[in-house]
């Protein structure tokens, strides 16, 4: 029997951790579908035609909406790690009820052991008891094995959601600082030469002259 439930154990957790591999993949392209179904009112094929001395302003929206998107992302991704989390906080709480059961009837079989070994009772009616009390545990026990599989399951997602928000929050620290640069680029005029080297040329070399004293008339 205890065989039985341990092959039970391997090919329920296998199952569940290809069902938990699959929903990764779900809620990456959920989250991807999200952020592009976004449409545009602009037709791209007349914008196409647009030169590039006229596209002012361009370069600084497009770096700021791509910003936003992947804040959108990492948004997604934390509600979904608030979600597994309680989901996993709700399978442990079952799995210690499922414990508490097995417990209770261990208990009881323990109990009207000892009383069939004292020849007290009904010795079939006792047999009987037993018997439906240890197939209720087992039932007990094969519930835990589906539930430490949703587990396992819930604490891989856990962990994957958390490796993918750490990567996201890193990929926005760069895309923010690259943002920050491209504002400055932008707001910085050109500098005129001639006004950066401070005083004029033609007063360089009015200052450089003395004045010729008139002759005494």
């Amino acid at each position: 029997m205890k065989r039985f439930f341990f092959v039970s154990l391997i090919l329920v957790s296998a199952f569940f951790l290809l069902v938990g591999c699959q929903t990764t993949e779900t809620l990456k392209s959920s989250i991807t579908s999200k952020v592009t179904s976004f449409t545009s009112d602009v037709d791209p094929e007349l914008y196409a035609q647009v030169p590039e001395d006229q596209r002012e302003g361009f370069q600084e929206a497009e770096s700021n909406m791509k910003l936003l998107e992947e804040k959108l992302k990492l948004a997604e991704l934390k509600k979904d790690l608030a979600s597994a989390r309680e989901e996993y906080a709700g399978y442990t709480q079952d799995l210690a009820e499922k414990d508490l059961t097995a417990a209770v009837l261990n208990l009881d079989i323990v109990k009207l052991e000892a009383i069939d070994r004292a020849e007290l009772g009904k010795k079939e009616k006792n047999i009987k008891n037993i018997a439906k009390l240890k197939t209720k545990k087992h039932e007990a026990e094969g519930d835990r094995i589906n539930i430490e599989a949703k587990v396992t399951i819930a604490e891989r997602k856990i962990k994957d959601l958390t490796q993918q928000i750490k990567e996201q929050e890193e990929k926005i620290g760069g895309m923010t600082s690259n943002v920050a640069e491209t504002d400055e680029t932008v707001s910085e005029p050109p500098v005129d030469e001639a006004k950066d080297q401070g005083t004029p040329p033609a007063e360089a070399e009015d200052e450089g002259k003395t004045e010729e004293p008139k002759p005494a008339e």
